[in-house]
């Protein structure tokens, strides 16, 4: 091949390389879009029911990830052996698995138990016989459809929280009406507790009057020991004489049927005595009467003796007779009222005998009730018998004052009346018989005859004088002789029943005995219970003050209660006031409320569900511009950034800097063209913005002409080297943003500010002009660099010349 044929090839090799290059990578941006990925999704998961419902987790996740099957990707179904075969082949380039507690896991939230609730995970396995770009796109798919199933079950909690929103909202009012009645009842409470404060107030007032007695209930108590003690000394005296009672009492039961045969004995004397008492009552006064009739014969015989002497005596011994007959009636009935005197004043005393309690008893047992009450009857009858017993005592007492009254006249009672009648009677006889026998002896004794009968006279008017209570009290004396007889023979018929009441008596005297032993035992029992009372009382004395204290510390804490209570009831009113003003801001969300709300908050930020995919832009400007860096690159690989002649050519320093730069300039300017025509089809940019999208390139590929000239004129096969390292770090920090540490030196790149300047100018951002500004400056230096690198040769030594020479080739 000849020299020119190999130019030419070079020639078109340097114009096509980087061409086919930059056009097979953007051919690649265009293709991928329209790509699909093969990926599979394994779904091991176990359904739950929560609340009742059956929730199919696993299943629906798969349906969403597969729902997504067109967005450059293919989901295929599989199970997990196949999943594991299509890995390793390449089938699949990414398999999701779903493990078996995904439903689990997922709905644990519904418990609403912080240490039960986790979150679901999936599997994600990246084949290693696949595309790198495979992998990407499936990892968005699995985390779209992770964010929309999140999305979903968080609408649903969501949704339950503003349900529960409306019931709290339903419930507030309840709690309202609770609050109010809540103040209401501490209200109550300070009320209540203000009328305690009062009450501990006069507790503790009552207590101190209470500490203050105590002691007095202790000395009460102590007195009441020893009077126990004195009543327990009275009780064993009252033993010993129930004891003497009911031996008495036997011991009269014992004499009781000697009692009933006096008594009727006495009824059968009183019978004859009282009987005839009337009677001799009124014989006593005839009596009387006769020794008045006595007293005026005496008058007439003593005259007679005075006046005639002795006369006929026969008269005397009758005389004697009747004065002796006088004499012991009168005897009978002194003797006999002073009896029934002494009887009838021990009754009135109530000194009774078993014969008028006889006759009391036998008068109550007529005692007829008028009444059907018991009671009533009772109460009745024990009346009637009091008035029996003291009708009785006054009757007789009347009746014994009858017998004892003197008479204001003779200053003589009956019974003293009757028994100067007797003591009259005596002397009356006594003197008869001295005057019959006086009379009888000696006839002649008429003097001494008269002295007696005048003594005789004398005492028969003394026996008239004496008597005259008793012949004016006869009719008295007859009348009480036969009403007392009258009873004491009602006494008789009524003393048979006094054996028996005396029996009951003995048994009820000995029963009493029984009882007042059992008395003293109690007694003696109930001392030692006062020694125990006074021992409490003392106990209780000493609590008593102790009491007094607390009741005191207990006011002071009453009143601090009731301050606080009072406090509790204005804070209570103060939060059921503010409560109520709340009520009215609790939210209230209707059905639509509720989606639209449970939407935006579980998902703030709307976002499309297409593939999170980068603009064509960015990829198409980078792949543009390191075409062109490249294409510069390769013409001064190929061609010599510095003529051979430069020291030795006549011509200018600029005809050989034009000459080094015509044609690897002309090789990247068309370059730029056919970049810029592909640049705007990609990008669909139009055609007047592709022409000028035309003209940067050609501009930019000047630039880079330079650049690469100056590299590698100054440089050599360094140079080159460095514009190498230029495209990588621009390719590096064109493609990610991770690698931005680099950017500092990438900077200094002609290549990243043409970079950005197109980018910016491509995508309609800010600053193009301030990059065009420095893009014009950088092409100024390489501008300058790039002469220089060829005038600065031709200054040089021809040894030198020939290193840098060596060098540069």
């Amino acid at each position: 091949m000849t020299t020119t044929n190999r130019n030419w090839v070079q020639l078109v090799a340097l114009a096509l390389v980087p061409l086919l290059a930059a056009l097979a990578l953007i051919g690649l941006v265009g293709a991928r879009a329209d790509s699909a990925v093969s990926a599979a999704v394994v779904n091991l998961d176990e359904p739950v029911t929560v609340n009742g419902q059956y929730i199919p987790m696993g299943r629906q996740f798969a349906a969403a990830i597969i729902d997504r099957d067109g967005d450059n990707i293919d989901w295929t179904l599989a199970d997990a052996p196949s999943a594991a075969s299509g890995l390793k082949t390449g089938k699949y380039s990414v398999v999701v698995t779903i493990p078996k507690d995904f439903s689990a896991a997922a709905t644990s939230f519904s418990a609403n138990d912080a240490e039960t609730a986790k979150q679901a995970t999936i599997g994600v396995q990246v084949s290693e016989n696949a595309p790198v770009t495979d992998a990407q796109v499936a990892q968005e798919i699995s985390r779209l459809a992770v964010d929309t199933i999140n999305s979903t079950l968080t609408s649903g909690y969501l949704d339950g929280i503003y349900v529960g929103f409306n019931t709290v909202g339903e419930q507030f009012t309840t709690i309202v009406d609770g609050a109010g009645q809540l103040h209401d009842g501490a209200t109550q409470l300070a009320d209540g507790v203000e009328a305690a404060t009062q009450g501990a107030t006069q507790l503790s007032a009552g207590m101190a009057q209470l500490q203050d007695n105590g002691p007095l209930l202790v000395d009460g108590g102590n007195e009441l020991v020893d009077g126990i003690g004195d009543l327990l000394d009275g009780t064993a005296q009252l033993d010993d004489g129930a004891d003497q009672l009911a031996d008495g009492v036997g011991q009269f039961a014992s004499q009781t049927p000697q009692l009933v045969g006096g008594v009727e004995q006495l009824a059968e004397g009183a019978d004859q005595l009282l009987g005839n008492l009337p009677a001799f009552a009124n014989g006593s006064a005839a009596a009387i009467g006769g020794v008045t009739e006595l007293r005026k014969g005496l008058d007439a015989v003593i005259a007679g003796l005075e006046g005639a002497g002795v006369g006929d005596l026969s008269g005397l011994d009758q005389l004697a007779s009747g004065a002796k007959g006088v004499q012991q009636g009168a005897a009978g009935l002194s003797s006999g009222l002073q009896q029934v005197s002494g009887a009838l004043g021990g009754y009135s005393q109530g000194q009774l005998d078993d014969t008028a309690r006889g006759v009391i008893a036998g008068v109550n047992a007529q005692f007829q009730c008028p009444v059907a009450d018991p009671q009533t009857c009772a109460q009745l009858e024990a009346v009637f018998a009091q008035g029996v017993g003291a009708g009785f005592q006054a009757g007789t007492g009347v009746a014994a004052g009858m017998l004892t009254t003197s008479d204001p006249a003779t200053g003589q009672s009956l019974v003293s009346g009757a028994g100067a009648l007797a003591t009259g009677a005596g002397q009356l006889s006594d003197g008869v018989g001295a005057a019959v026998e006086g009379l009888g002896g000696v006839g002649d004794q008429l003097g001494s005859l008269n002295d007696g009968l005048t003594k005789l006279r004398d005492g028969a008017a003394t026996i008239e004088t004496q008597a005259a209570p008793l012949v004016a009290n006869a009719p008295a004396i007859a009348a009480g002789a036969t009403e007392l007889n009258t009873g004491i023979q009602q006494l008789g018929t009524q003393v048979g029943a006094l054996p028996d009441g005396v029996n009951q008596l003995s048994t009820g005297a000995r029963q009493l005995a029984d009882g007042v032993a059992e008395l003293d035992t109690g007694v003696g029992t109930l001392r030692e219970g006062a020694s125990t009372y006074v021992d409490g009382v003392s106990a209780f004395v000493d609590g008593v003050g102790s009491a007094a204290d607390g009741t005191s510390d207990l006011t002071d804490g009453m009143v601090e209660l009731s301050a606080g209570a009072t406090k509790l009831s204005d804070g209570i009113g103060t939060f059921a006031t503010e409560l109520a003003k709340g009520a009215d801001q609790v939210p209230s969300y209707s059905q639509n409320d509720r989606e639209q709300l449970s939407k935006v908050v579980s998902s703030p930020v709307e976002r499309t569900d297409s593939l999170a995919t980068s603009t064509q832009v960015p990829l198409v400007s980078l792949l543009l511009l390191s075409g062109l860096w490249l294409g510069a690159l390769a013409a001064f690989t190929v061609y010599r950034p510095v003529p051979r002649d430069v020291v030795a050519s006549r011509e200018p320093s600029v005809m050989l800097w034009l000459k080094s730069l015509w044609l690897p300039a002309a090789i990247v300017g068309g370059q730029a063209l056919v970049l810029g025509i592909v640049g705007g089809v990609v990008l669909d940019l139009g055609v007047g913005k592709t022409i000028a999208l035309m003209g940067v390139l050609v501009l930019l590929g000047a630039s880079f002409v330079l650049a690469n000239h100056a590299l590698a004129g100054w440089l050599g096969h360094a140079g080159r080297a460095v514009s190498v390292l230029l495209l990588v770090l621009t390719i590096g920090v064109g493609i990610s943003s991770s690698l931005a540490w680099l950017g500092p030196v990438a900077a200094v790149s002609p290549l990243q500010n043409g970079l950005e300047l197109v980018r910016t100018w491509l995508s309609g951002g800010s600053g193009e002009v301030g990059i065009a500004a420095v893009s014009v400056l950088m092409f100024i230096v390489a501008a300058a660099l790039s002469f220089l690198s060829i005038s600065s040769r031709r200054r040089l030594s021809v040894d030198r010349f020939r290193q840098r020479l060596t060098r540069a080739a």
